[in-house]
């Protein structure tokens, strides 16, 4: 059971378990976005995901039911399918293993919504159109001290022009989310361009980008600590 989640069931224990029956009225199919990053690979890159109001149930038991239009949804139909998980009374799936990647020891797979800390699980966080769910691993060595994580994970995020006239300068900048989604910029960021290492962000979080060749350049930024940051198209013309 993930540590940073084991508070959610006091709470949950008050929700009706499988929350997510089918209403009398079925709603409209949302589209929301997912992205699942792995420890050495991103294992599902950001695509748009469409979301019907129909139940999902992962291990066969019909009271083991989770709505659609859930992350739970969302990581459903952006995997085909391809995740195990267990599930917990008043909290529903988690999410052990994700496209055959299985976190090793006591980290797990962290769940975010529209860049800050989900306060529930997979079944409990319900999404709007355009929404986006982020799930990474989260490296987490327990104190019982502070009954938490001391020092856990949180993803970058980067910000690129959309276009650059080839030769060039363009300004990329990358931040640090914090569990309530305020950024911060993050030096030190290692940028890549189509998977080729450029450098790192400044002391401002600032890296500047010369376009070189005519194409789309996808660039995205790591760091250790952090999760990776989104791709980021960038058309050089």
């Amino acid at each position: 059971m993930p540590i940073r989640l084991t508070g959610l069931l006091c709470g949950g224990l008050l929700l009706i378990t499988g929350a997510t029956a089918a209403s009398a009225v079925a709603a409209a199919p949302i589209k929301a976005q997912i992205r699942v990053e792995g420890t050495a690979k991103t294992l599902v890159a950001t695509r748009t995901v469409e979301l019907a109001d129909a139940p999902i149930i992962k291990d066969g038991n019909p009271a083991h039911s989770c709505a659609g239009q859930t992350a739970l949804g969302a990581l459903q139909a952006g995997t085909g399918g391809n995740w195990m998980g267990t599930w917990y009374e008043g909290l529903g799936y988690s999410a052990d293993t994700i496209k055959g990647f299985k976190p090793a020891g006591s980290d797990y797979f962290e769940l975010w919504v529209d860049h800050k800390l989900s306060q529930v699980g997979l079944c409990g966080a319900n999404l709007k159109t355009s929404d986006s769910v982020l799930l990474f691993v989260q490296h987490c060595t327990y104190d019982p001290t502070i009954q938490a994580c001391p020092h856990p994970e949180t993803p970058l995020g980067i910000r690129a022009p959309s276009t650059l006239r080839k030769g060039r300068i363009g300004t990329l900048h990358v931040v640090d989310y914090d569990a309530q989604g305020k950024t911060t910029p993050e030096p030190g960021a290692t940028i890549y361009a189509n998977g080729k290492r450029l450098g790192k962000t400044d002391k401002h979080g600032v890296f500047l980008f010369k376009g070189r060749t005519k194409g789309v350049a996808k660039v995205y930024a790591s760091k250790t600590g952090f999760a990776r940051s989104e791709v980021a198209d960038l058309r050089i013309r």
